[in-house]
């Protein structure tokens, strides 16, 4: 009877009362969506990573993928701040752009707000205009939009389109010297290769745009390359006339003279102007036709000029549907003996065509490490460092610190502070997908002291959230209240900070720093005009944390006006929330609602407003935790029957949602709670659990609950079975040591006094002290039982060296003296009590009295039975 009763003690007072805290909190746990800082974060690290493939693949020349990957990020359209949604709209513009589609890209920016058409926007929008319109462009709408242009809000990346748009703008003003030198200025600062071959792809065509449809002229340039025919001075009359039949619209005609004048043997030019021929071919064809890209696919097969052929393959490139055409190209040109000497170019373009397609990011990584081990040269060589890192990410599963150690490489190659910046941020992110917030808060506070005063970008939330994660809260505060002065966050950022904080603080137990903390943010807020969705929240929060710390007064009529607030806000509009906003808030609030009347004695009315959210939206994550709530509160009276019931039918009609584990071992808890006879109840209940969820995490508690109360029923065999299943079936669980002792206890209660089987029992508890890492608490009541079964098996000196190790070991060593929990003191105690026996029973009472002294001493539990023994022993002497 007492080892049965030490088991319990062991199992109910260390497994199972955290476990039933944490229950405890998870039933009233805050709102669903930015409820733990590290799935907010994460979504936005995800998001910040695709939208730098799209913009990586823009710069190698690939509009149509880019395209691809921006409108992927728009359909999540709902979880963009309005600002972020304006940046992307600008991204798939410029996408379009590159693919020629100029009316579709016009249609985006205009969707953009007003208020937000900043920066690059009406750059992009006087392209699309001009491109859009042709002859009949909006002359005034395209230079109004140029008008607003700010080079300063312009990247560097900007910085060619805005110099083509004021040679567009020369030639409106009849000015073609300056027109031309504009073109030639949008060429030369596109630093890639890639880019300036896409650039000057683009002077060629607007020269076939604005050459005059005049048939006199051709007559007479036709007349001029007769008469110079095989001589090098008809080159730019041959190439005039060919552009000058194609304004005409005489497309056959202007392909037949190039033909011809390729097909002349004896012309006197070299093989440089006669590609460029060529390329004028593909271009008048058009590389969306497949004439026009068999011309290019020739030039670049055949070709010698660098210029020419860099200008055909960045044609291909852009050309929308053909990526699987041109992979084919590239595969054949890149399999040649002879290198090609565009070949750097091809394997970044295929690189980048692959990440498109998840079942080609081999090829995408391989064609990328051979840029950086044969091509170190290659202009577009940072990219493909980003390139492989993305990969690595984009692997199942990801490889986060592959990924980190390339951007390191990187970073150290680098000497620009803002691009120092950006990879500190990105390696950051590495880390902090890999969960090592460590690392990740010093490559994000790396990022931060380089910034000198810029806009944070998310760097903010990004540090406060790893911060918060490894425990650093004072410092995320500090940091929060430093960047009120600095005005260098945007608002939101800095509420979703506080938010985050302040769930940190309740995580810790701290709810009165928490609820102080979100008071003072709100009573800041009554001068700024903050989102009605986050403001909301926040309050929300308030009313939340002033139930856990029981500050009831005016908490009722405070959620009642929230809720009617929320249903007050406009249905549409600026002002409106989206149709998630409004389910996910109001359900909250609910929940919020029914719990505050329940703990404040109006039980009725509270299991009303519990009803309504459950028949209203029964599919919402609050529906479901309202069983927790309602459970919780049945518990809390007493009524141990009902909140088993109540648990029983979460699991039962919601059975997929990820709270019916625990709703079942709940049922079990409070089933158990009811008293003896309810014991095979709750091992039913446990088993269910554990047949049904077999990979959730409450698993393993559920399997060792059920072998404890198969013990308390005496039933150590069946028990032993289960913790037997438990070892075997998961032997690398983190808490093995925990089964190993349960099923040591049943071997033990099962041995009797049979020599062999406590000879076995004594094997295993030496065994398991040898396991690496294990609790000292758990060590000492190992040790104890070691002792215990080494007594019945009567080994007595055995057992007396193995309890005057463990008083030894856990006392004389100061540090595990202090390390030890209440658990741990109460198995010293008792092991030193056992060795005084030991001792008196040998006639060793001067010793005896002296370890009852120790145990006196650390004031451990049992010292008036210590006090006790140490006075008769006094007698005796």
């Amino acid at each position: 009877m007492c080892f049965d009763w030490i088991t319990r003690f062991r199992l109910s007072a260390i497994c199972w009362l955290p476990l039933l805290v944490g229950a405890a909190l998870w039933a009233q746990s805050p709102l669903t969506v930015d409820r733990v800082a590290e799935v907010d974060v994460e979504g936005q690290i995800e998001l910040d990573w695709r939208i730098d493939s799209a913009e990586r693949a823009l710069r190698a020349g690939l509009p149509a993928v880019a395209e691809s990957i921006y409108r992927g990020i728009l359909t999540r359209s709902a979880e963009l701040t309005p600002e972020r949604l304006a940046t992307l709209k600008v991204g798939l513009a410029k996408a379009l752009i590159g693919q020629g589609r100029y009316q579709a890209a016009r249609a985006q920016l205009e969707l953009v707000p007003s208020e937000l058409q900043v920066g690059a926007h009406p750059l992009y929008l006087a392209i699309a205009i001009y491109g859009d319109g042709g002859p009949r462009m909006e002359v005034e709408a395209f230079r109004a939009a140029l008008k607003r242009v700010s080079k300063t809000a312009l990247s560097t990346e900007d910085l060619p389109w805005l110099a083509l748009l004021q040679g567009l703008r020369a030639e409106l003003d009849g000015d073609s010297d300056q027109a031309t030198a504009a073109y030639r200025r949008a060429a030369d600062l596109a630093k890639m290769p890639l880019l300036r071959s896409f650039f000057e792809g683009l002077i060629l065509r607007q020269e076939l745009l604005r050459a005059p449809a005049d048939e006199a002229l051709a007559a007479e340039l036709r007349s001029k390359i007769n008469r110079l025919e095989g001589q090098a001075v008809a080159y730019p009359f041959v190439r005039e006339y060919a552009v000058t039949l194609y304004s005409l619209g005489r497309v056959g005609e202007a392909v037949g003279a190039i033909e011809r004048e390729l097909e002349n043997i004896s012309a006197g030019y070299g093989a440089g102007k006669r590609e460029h021929l060529r390329l004028l071919k593909g271009i008048i064809l058009g590389p969306d036709s497949e004439s026009g890209r068999a011309a290019l696919k020739q030039l670049i097969q055949h070709g010698k000029n660098r210029e020419a052929m860099g200008i055909a393959l960045q044609l291909l490139a852009r050309t929308a549907g053909q990526e699987a055409d041109l992979l084919d190209f590239l595969k054949v040109i890149i399999s040649r003996t002879e290198p090609h000497p565009l070949l750097g170019q091809m394997y970044y373009l295929r690189s980048q065509i692959a990440m498109k397609d998840p079942s080609m990011l081999a090829l995408a990584e391989r064609d990328a490490r051979i840029l950086l081990e044969q091509f170190p040269g290659l202009r577009e060589i940072t990219n493909v460092y980003r390139l492989l890192a993305y990969a690595a990410l984009e692997r199942k599963p990801p490889q986060y610190r592959a990924a980190a150690d390339l951007l390191i490489q990187l970073r150290d190659q680098s000497t620009d502070s803002q691009e120092l910046v950006e990879l500190n941020r990105l390696i950051g992110d590495c880390y902090f997908l890999n969960r090592d917030f460590a690392n990740a808060v010093d490559f994000y506070s790396a990022a931060r002291s380089r910034e000198l005063g810029a806009r944070d970008g998310g760097l903010f939330l990004r540090l406060i959230s790893a911060q918060l994660r490894v425990g650093a809260v004072d410092a995320a505060l500090q940091l929060i209240d430093e960047v009120d002065f600095s005005g260098s966050v945007g608002l939101l950022d800095r509420w979703r900070a506080e938010w985050n904080v302040a769930q940190a603080l309740q995580v810790n137990g701290e709810l009165e720093r928490a609820l102080t903390r979100v008071r003072l943010l709100l009573k800041d807020s009554l001068a700024i005009a903050i989102p009605a969705a986050l403001d909301i929240r926040l309050r929300w929060l308030e009313a939340y944390l002033s139930l856990e710390t029981k500050e009831m007064e005016g908490l009722e009529e405070r959620v009642s006006r929230l809720l009617a607030r929320l249903n007050s806000l406009p249905k549409e509009g600026a002002n409106s929330l989206g149709e998630e906003d409004v389910i996910l808030l109001e359900t909250e609030i609910l929940l919020l609602q029914g719990d505050v009347l329940m703990r404040s004695g109006n039980a009725n009315e509270g299991m009303e407003v519990l009803t309504q959210l459950r028949k209203e939206f029964a599919d919402t994550a609050a529906a479901q935790r309202s069983y927790l709530i309602e459970a919780a509160y049945h518990g809390l009276v007493g009524d141990f029957e009902s909140a088993q019931a109540t648990l029983t039918s979460l699991a039962q009609i919601y059975p997929n949602s990820p709270l019916a584990p625990q709703a079942l071992f709940e049922a079990a808890l409070y089933c158990e709670r009811r008293g003896a006879e309810f014991y095979p109840q709750a091992v039913v209940l446990h088993n269910d659990l554990a047949e049904r969820y077999a990979s959730d995490s409450l698993f393993y508690f559920a399997r060792l609950k059920q072998g404890n109360l198969l013990r308390s029923m005496n039933d150590f065999a069946g028990a032993q079975i289960v913790y037997e299943n438990l070892i075997n079936g998961l032997p690398a669980h983190e808490l093995r040591y925990v089964a190993e002792l349960s099923r040591a206890d049943c071997m033990l209660a099962l041995a009797g006094n049979e020599p062999n089987a406590l000879g076995d029992v004594v094997v295993i508890l030496e065994r398991l002290l040898d396991l690496p890492n294990l609790p000292l608490d758990f060590q000492a009541e190992a040790a104890h039982k070691w002792a215990f079964a080494l007594i019945k098996r009567n080994s007595i000196e055995q057992a007396k060296e193995v309890l005057s190790l463990s008083v030894s070991r856990f006392l004389l060593e100061g540090q595990k003296a202090e390390e030890l929990g209440a658990a741990g003191r109460y198995w010293v105690a008792r092991s030193m009590l056992q060795l005084g026996e030991i001792l008196e029973g040998e006639g060793g009472v001067v010793e005896a009295r002296r370890v009852y002294r120790q145990l006196i001493a650390y004031d451990l539990p049992g010292r008036h039975i210590a006090i006790s023994r140490a006075d008769r022993l006094l007698d005796v002497e």
